[in-house]
């Protein structure tokens, strides 16, 4: 019976019955299994109407996608969608995964540009250190958006090689980093507004503003004030293994470099496009 009931979600639109996933507060009991406890600000609707622009929400993997995703949903009620199917995500507060039309107010993206330039109007482009964003991929690679990945997985090799696994994931996802934000500030032909992670981490309020303003979104301020208040929620890893650092004084040197090159692009592009300048030099 319960295999039977998973193969039925799985196989259930993703559009059915869209303003009964949720109920004003917490998760509805629809879920084949219990889920943790999730409280909404207001209930999640879709874009009524559509909008006829998509907006994406460009990051690179392990740069804090999902807590954006779940702050905007609950400053704005409006759901957001994504070019993936996560299901996890699905049953776990984001039942608009895998769609990317108008009906949502983002849409989650881990790729470069789309060659159709009418695919998306403008862009939310997050960046994260990429020390960080690359170690809390790798985590969850290994035990999922909120594990942690334990210590001899940054040992262990595979595939005849002599180096780690750890080491050569470092180096392909540093390359694939400084590429992803390149190709987004660089060859996406619309507005695209920096968010750092960082950033939104030291001072919510204010750069979830920014982007709401970024999207001609208003909200009240008792919304903003429930959303701040609710801000952690569940999708951000925080066990961390204490008094361990998987990185070696060569991929700092190579981070720095990457990191650098790309800072000086986003202060390229926004002295060109805006009058707004972002705080990203703080960032360690």
């Amino acid at each position: 019976m319960i295999y039977f009931s998973i193969i039925i979600f799985m196989l259930s639109p993703l559009h059915g019955v869209k303003d009964s996933f949720y109920e004003h507060g917490s998760i509805n009991s629809f879920a084949y299994r219990q889920l943790p406890a999730l409280h909404w600000c207001q209930g999640l609707q879709w874009r009524s109407p559509p909008s006829p622009y998509v907006v994406a929400l460009a990051s690179f993997p392990g740069s804090g996608n999902t807590w954006l995703r779940y702050l905007l949903q609950q400053a704005t009620g409006i759901v957001t969608g994504s070019i993936y199917m996560d299901y996890g995500l699905r049953v776990h507060g984001f039942p608009a995964e895998n769609v990317t039309d108008g009906s949502v107010l983002v849409v989650k993206t881990h790729e470069a540009p789309p060659i159709s330039p009418n695919k998306f109007k403008s862009a939310l482009l997050l960046i994260r250190n990429p020390k960080d964003a690359i170690l809390a991929d790798f985590n969850r690679v290994h035990k999922g958006h909120i594990g942690t990945a334990p210590k001899s997985a940054f040992k262990k090799k595979s595939y005849n090689r002599e180096e780690s696994d750890w080491s050569y994931y470092v180096a392909s996802q540093l390359t694939a980093w400084e590429s992803l934000h390149r190709l987004w500030l660089t060859r996406f032909p619309g507005p695209v507004h920096v968010v750092f992670y960082e950033t939104l981490v030291s001072d919510t309020r204010s750069t979830l503003q920014g982007v709401l303003d970024f999207l001609n979104r208003t909200v009240s301020e008792a919304e903003m004030n429930c959303a701040i208040s609710l801000k952690e929620g569940i999708y951000r890893r925080k066990k961390k293994i204490k008094n361990f650092d998987p990185y070696t004084p060569e991929m700092y040197k190579a981070i720095r470099i990457a990191r650098d090159r790309v800072f000086n692009i986003v202060a390229d592009y926004q002295s060109k496009r805006t009058n707004t300048t972002r705080r990203y030099n703080n960032i360690d």
